[in-house]
C-alpha cells in the first residue's frame, strides 16, 4: 500500500503532540510494509527520514506553527493574517506537489492531518480519485474559547469531505460531530507511546539530589497556553504549598501565558518552589519525567494528551483532567475537574505523601503503557485504511 501523508510537522521540527503522532505513525505503519510519501512545509531544519519505506517531502516554506504561537488577540492581526497566508501557501504547493509524484507512482489512498492540510486533500481527492482519510488531533473548540470562524470553516468542510475520519478519543469524536461530520464515517484510534525510549532515561543520581534539595517534585508539562491549564496548576501550587513548603512545582514548555505565568508566581508568593524550565528536548523531558514525584495535565480541553502516557512510561503517578481524551483509556490516573484547583491540591498531596498510594500508582501506571503502542495504533490506522479502500472498490 502506497499513502500520501500530508502534515504540517515532523521532528526535529514539532511543537506538540502532531508531530510526535506524524513521527510515531508513519514509523509503526511503514514497518508494517506500509510505503508512505510525508508532505509538510518547509522547515529551514535538516529533515531526514530514519525510516525505511519513508519519504519526507518539504514544500511551501513557513515558520508558523499554528499550536505553538496562538492567541486570541492575535488571531485577528498580524498572525492571523499571515497563518491564513501560510496555510493557503502550503495548501496550493502541497497538492500540486502531490499530484506530481502521483503521475510517477500511483498512491492508494490520501491520509491528512488536521486542518492545516486539509484543503490540499480535498482538492487532492477530486483530482485524483483517492479515497481520504482525515485524522482530527483537535478541533478549534478545544484550542480556543473563542473559536476563530475561519478555521472551523475549514474543519466543517475537512469532516464533510473525508470518506473516513479518525478521532484521537471519544471527546474528538463529539467535538468533530459538531462540526456536522456524520457519526457513522467516524473511527476512534487512540494514541500511543514508545515505552521503552522513556523508561530507558538515565538521570545522574547526584544531579538530581542537588536539583531537588530534599523536595517532593510536581510536574506540569505542555505549551503555555490556555488550554493546557497553567494557571490552574500554579493556584493549586499555591494550595499545596500552604500546607507543605517543601515542595518543587515545575513548568516545562513554552507559550504565550509565560509573562502572565511568572507575574502570577510572584503574586501568589510562590515563586521561590516555582520553576520555569522552557522548551526542552526530547532528551530532557525523557529526564525531566524521572526527576518528578507526580505528573500534573490539567487541561482545560485536551484532545488526548500524550505527555499523561509519557509520564506513565516512567512509572509516574499521574493527575489529569476528566476533559483529556486520555482519560478514557488511563484507568490509574487520578481523574480532576480543572477548574478544582482544591481537589487538585488534595490529590497532588495524597500522592506525595501517602506512599503506598504512589507506588501502586506508578506499578499500574507502567502496566498500562505497556499495553498502548504506537504498533498498536497503527494496526488500527491500517484498519481504517483497508476498509476506505474497501469502501471504494
Amino acid at each position: 500500500m502506497r499513502v500520501a501523508m500530508l502534515g504540517w510537522e515532523f521532528p526535529p521540527f514539532v511543537s506538540g503532540g502532531l508531530g510526535v503522532h506524524c513521527f510515531e505513525l508513519t514509523r509503526a505503519l511503514c514497518a508494517r510494509g506500509v510505503e508512505i510519501d510525508f508532505f509538510m512545509p518547509v522547515s529551514g531544519k535538516e529533515i531526514s527520514s530514519p525510516i525505511p519505506n519513508l519519504r519526507i517531502i518539504e514544500v511551501a516554506k513557513t515558520q508558523l506553527r499554528p499550536y505553538l504561537f496562538f492567541s486570541k488577540s492575535g488571531q485577528r492581526a498580524t498572525y492571523g493574517q499571515n497563518l491564513i497566508n501560510a496555510v493557503n501557501e502550503y495548501s496550493a504547493k502541497c497538492a500540486e506537489t502531490v499530484a506530481e509524484y502521483a503521475r510517477q507512482r500511483r498512491y492508494d489512498l490520501i491520509h491528512a492531518h488536521d486542518w492545516m492540510t486539509a484543503r490540499a486533500a480535498s482538492a487532492l481527492k477530486k483530482s485524483l480519485l483517492l479515497p481520504l482519510v482525515q485524522t482530527f488531533h483537535s478541533t478549534e473548540f478545544d484550542r480556543t474559547s473563542w473559536p476563530w470562524d475561519y478555521i472551523l470553516d475549514i474543519e466543517r468542510a475537512a469532516a464533510a469531505n473525508a470518506d473516513l475520519i479518525i478521532a484521537v478519543s471519544r471527546r474528538t469524536k463529539a467535538q468533530v460531530m459538531r462540526l456536522g461530520a456524520d457519526e457513522r464515517k467516524i473511527r476512534v484510534v487512540y494514541n500511543g507511546v514508545d515505552m521503552r525510549r522513556f523508561a530507558s532515561a538515565q538521570i545522574d543520581g547526584q544531579a538530581a539530589d542537588d536539583f531537588k534539595r530534599n523536595r517532593r517534585v510536581v510536574l506540569f508539562l505542555g505549551r503555555l497556553t490556555e488550554q493546557k491549564g497553567p494557571v490552574q496548576f500554579l493556584h493549586a501550587a499555591a494550595k499545596v504549598l500552604s500546607k507543605d513548603k517543601n515542595v518543587l512545582f515545575l513548568v516545562a514548555g513554552k507559550g504565550e501565558l509565560l509573562p502572565l505565568l511568572i507575574n502570577m508566581s510572584l503574586q501568589l508568593g510562590i515563586s521561590e518552589n516555582v520553576r520555569f524550565l522552557g522548551y526542552l528536548s526530547e532528551e530532557d523531558q525523557r529526564r525531566i519525567y524521572k526527576l518528578a514525584d507526580v505528573y500534573v495535565m490539567p487541561s482545560t480541553s485536551e484532545p488526548f494528551g500524550i505527555t499523561a502516557l509519557e509520564a506513565m512510561s516512567c512509572g509516574v503517578p499521574v493527575i489529569i483532567s476528566k476533559t483529556s481524551g486520555v482519560a478514557e483509556i488511563a484507568k490509574s490516573a487520578i481523574k480532576v475537574d480543572f477548574w478544582d484547583i482544591n481537589a487538585m491540591a488534595a490529590k497532588i498531596l495524597a500522592v506525595l505523601y501517602l506512599k503506598p498510594l504512589a507506588k501502586t500508582m506508578g506499578k499500574m501506571a507502567s502496566g498500562e503503557a505497556a499495553g498502548l503502542s504506537w504498533e498498536k495504533t497503527a494496526e488500527e490506522t491500517l484498519k481504517v485504511y483497508n476498509e476506505a479502500l474497501a469502501a471504494r472498490g
